[in-house]
């Protein structure tokens, strides 16, 4: 059964929870646009979830910010 996934909104700083590997990007943008109007390149989204993902500790998770 894939992991479910957790990152943060770098707007809101809201949880976006997803299953799967490429689900936390999607789920990202989807959340993005739909709740601030904001269109991020995929490129710049997932190295914002893979910054999250790899500092998971919370302690150096920094996003970047997309406004």
């Amino acid at each position: 059964m894939p992991e479910q996934l957790t990152v943060k909104c770098p707007s809101c700083r809201s949880d976006i929870r997803a299953i799967g590997e490429s689900r936390p990007v999607d789920s990202l943008r989807q959340h993005q646009y739909e709740r601030h109007a904001i269109e991020m390149a995929p490129e710049r989204v997932r190295k914002n979830v893979a910054a999250q993902l790899r500092d998971s500790d919370g302690y150096n998770a920094r996003p970047i910010s997309g406004v």
